[in-house]
């Protein structure tokens, strides 16, 4: 008889442990729940991964990611936090057998099964790529068939931590890699499609697309072989073996296969209804992203837990936040710089992430820009510090990159330095908005992203009042609330808020992108 072995955990932050759902080679994943009966998948980090700082940086930057991706077909995530110096993920728990399970099973998927499976995994990657993330470890056991459709889980998470265990070691699972990843070139979207066509594959007959007995066979194979496509059904086939090219190039995009699954017919059948909201888009209306906001997640024992990121529609914060904002309740100016002269010398600025560099910085007739030719993201802490809970951090919009690129971001609040901020955020690319909050080893951001379009002079800002920060923007010279979330204990102490300056940050792929004033104001 096999004796179960004992959990490591009973209790992960706020959640109780009941179950250990699966292990691998950088993390235990458990069963949680939350004290409202959520149910919560949970991914520790291994204890010998978790010793290099680098890695747990990463971890967190990768959460962040995730935490962008449209809801729909992907298991959303809740938020991070850290048990005995070993980071852990918070997500949506999606119950149902993984795609490698059923069909191990049951045997290989057909028909209308088939059909639904490559449009709805189809469908998030395209969400995914849209949000400028790649996956990196689109396989089988990394999608789960739930009650409401196939969902996407773990992306990017374990891939990027397996690419730091060696130069030359090859982590997770070879069958479903692209070339490219075994030659040390970079991961794009044209690696998961290549990864999604030998999962096609796998569901349509069971077996891989390039089989081998052993890793270096499987590996020689995905480098120089011919994928075996056969048995894979019309009208898939073609699509697949195009996703299979060896030349990343030659592989088409999610979206283009979308059209042609679900609009290339002459007759107009489709395989499946799709989503008709676009592919990035507010998070809110499905079933699942219902249940997954009311999760409640406060900062205690190095655990973020933010009881209530509910977005611009929560009613019960509007007795400490109103409709629009009165600056004049806040008449106690901190700062006040129009950036005329070079200031730069008050400002010191952060980089919260090593995989993009700081912005190369210029202060001066009127701007604060930052710029460079690789993607940057630089929070910027200016010389006055936060002395009052009740107070607001106001930034005028200078220009934008405009290159459409998925990072084109201004922020706007408190800045300890690049791993403790509390910001609200503007996407010019996305036109959108939302939440950043990153103190004491977590991560958190709000579920919710709110349509909003800021032009050169208008004005972005956040307001603190206690335990509860409120975005506005203004334009037209009339402000409009946008997001209320409570943020628990995070600023409750005199001492803590002195750590926190006014600042603000800016974020891009490649470009400039500046501000033209910030402003700090309490009661």
């Amino acid at each position: 008889m096999t004796v179960p072995r004992a959990l490591e955990y009973q209790r992960l932050g706020e959640y109780r442990i009941s179950a250990r759902l699966g292990e691998g080679g950088q993390g235990t994943v458990y069963l949680g729940e939350s004290p409202g009966g959520q149910r919560v998948a949970i991914k520790v980090l291994h204890a010998r991964s978790a010793g290099d700082p680098e890695t747990r940086r990463r971890f967190l930057r990768e959460a962040e990611v995730a935490a962008s991706v449209a809801a729909f077909c992907t298991a959303r995530v809740l938020g991070t936090g850290v048990v005995d110096e070993r980071p852990y993920l918070v997500s949506e728990y999606v119950p149902g057998p993984s795609l490698d399970e059923l069909v191990k099973r049951d045997g290989p998927r057909s028909g209308s099964g088939l059909e639904r499976l490559a449009v709805s995994t189809l469908t998030a990657l395209a969400s995914i790529h849209g949000a400028g993330v790649v996956h990196r470890d689109f396989k089988p056991a990394n999608v789960i068939l739930g009650p409401e459709g196939p969902v996407v889980i773990d992306f990017g998470i374990a891939r990027a931590l397996d690419h730091m265990t060696s130069n030359t070691q090859v982590a997770g699972t070879p069958s479903y890699m692209p070339p490219e990843q075994f030659t040390d070139q970079p991961l794009t979207p044209a690696s998961d499609m290549f990864s999604w066509a030998s999962t096609m594959v796998f569901a349509a007959t069971g077996r891989t697309a390039f089989p081998g007995s052993s890793v270096p066979a499987i590996l020689h194979a995905i480098l120089h072989a011919e994928p075996n496509v056969s048995g894979v059904p019309e009208p898939l086939r073609p699509l697949v073996a195009a996703c299979l090219a060896k030349d990343p190039a030659a592989r088409p995009a999610a979206a283009r296969l979308l059209r042609d699954l679900t609009g290339g017919d002459p007759n107009g059948r489709t395989m499946v209804d799709l989503p008709t909201e676009p592919l990035v888009r507010r998070r809110r209306s499905t079933k699942i992203a219902v249940a997954a906001v009311a999760a409640a997640l406060v900062v205690t024992a190095g655990v973020l837990v933010v009881p209530s990121w509910l977005g611009g529609r929560n009613d019960a914060a509007s007795l400490t936040a109103g409709t629009s904002l009165d600056l004049a309740a806040l008449p106690k100016v901190e700062v006040d710089d129009r950036f005329a002269g070079d200031s730069s010398r008050r400002y010191a600025t952060y980089r919260p992430f090593p995989e993009e560099g700081l912005p190369s910085i210029t202060v001066g007739e009127g701007r604060f820009t930052g710029g460079g030719s690789a993607p940057f993201f630089g929070m910027v802490a200016g010389p006055a510090a936060l002395s009052s809970a009740q107070a607001v951090s106001v930034l005028t919009a200078g220009t934008f990159t405009g290159s459409g690129r998925f990072e084109d971001s201004v922020f706007v609040g408190w800045v300890k330095d690049g791993d403790n901020y509390l910001t609200a955020w503007y996407n010019n690319t996305r036109k959108a908005t939302g939440f950043d909050l990153r103190a004491r080893g977590s991560f958190m951001k709000a579920q919710d992203e709110v349509p909003l379009t800021l032009a050169p002079g208008d004005r972005f800002a956040l307001l603190l009042v206690g335990g509860t920060v409120t975005s506005y923007a203004e334009h037209g010279g009339k402000w409009r609330r946008l997001h209320t979330a409570s943020i628990g204990e995070t600023l409750a102490t005199p001492q803590t808020r002195q750590q926190y300056r006014y600042g603000f940050g800016l974020r891009a792929t490649t470009g400039t992108i500046s501000v033209t004033r910030t402003e700090g104001r309490r009661s």
